[in-house]
């Protein structure tokens, strides 16, 4: 069965310039960091980052106003670029506990869990009553256990195909592991590959419990119906 990764037990939270450690940026930047602050609530993001990017031009050295630019990528969907901006911001402000959880969290739904361990390790140290760092360390640690599962899994799969390239049962298994994963496009390619060296327990692939989430996929019928015979 496959193991569900857990969810993080704290999502992004917004750095509003009041919660910064650092002194508040004047005039021109403030005002529009405050402006991308009210945009991002409003869920209008892509205002926000034009609204930041101008802000941090103004203050460059506001760890604020960068963590709130990474925030604004982040919910963007740019990663890298929210990893980016987090990075520079805790070189502006190493003590800035929200923007290294929130770099923490961003780690993990990468799938890096050992540098996001890592981030919520040097929050601790640096504020080891912090709740939500230890809730986030403790899933991302266990998080890094059944994604190194996953991969071991996959890896034993591979491994049995390569040393029965002509085998449909090893390939079929291979197909089977990713199923359960949720790989669908690769299970589906070792399911063809399967068919293709002449797996032919067709009725099978129908209730095969392995199988049940990619029986709802439309390529699972258009393959079944290519391999019937004519």
């Amino acid at each position: 069965m496959k193991s569900p990764l857990i969810l993080l037990a704290l999502c992004a939270l917004l750095i509003g310039v009041a919660e910064g450690q650092e002194k508040k940026p004047s005039g021109e930047a403030t005002r529009l960091n405050e402006r991308a602050v009210t945009l991002l609530r409003e869920g209008k993001v892509d205002e926000a980052i034009t609204e930041l990017k101008r802000a941090a031009e103004l203050a460059p050295s506001s760890a604020v106003i960068t963590a709130n630019l990474a925030f604004a990528y982040d919910k963007q969907g740019k990663a890298d670029e929210a990893l980016t901006a987090y990075r520079k911001a805790l070189e502006l402000e190493p003590a800035n506990t929200i923007a290294r959880n929130n770099l923490g969290n961003l780690l993990s739904r990468q799938g890096q869990y050992e540098e996001a361990t890592r981030e919520f390790e040097e929050l601790l140290r640096r504020d080891p009553d912090n709740a939500a760092a230890k809730s986030n360390l403790e899933i991302a640690t266990k998080n890094q256990g059944i994604s190194k599962e996953r991969q071991d899994q996959v890896s034993g799969a591979l491994q049995a195909a390569a040393a029965k390239p002509a085998d449909p049962q090893a390939a079929y298994a291979a197909a089977r592991v990713y199923a359960r994963l949720g790989d669908q496009d690769n299970a589906f390619s070792w399911l063809a590959k399967a068919l293709d060296l002449g797996y032919d327990r067709l009725e099978y692939l129908k209730v095969d419990p392995s199988l049940a989430a990619l029986r709802k996929d439309p390529r699972f019928i258009q393959l079944l119906e290519q391999r019937q015979p004519r």
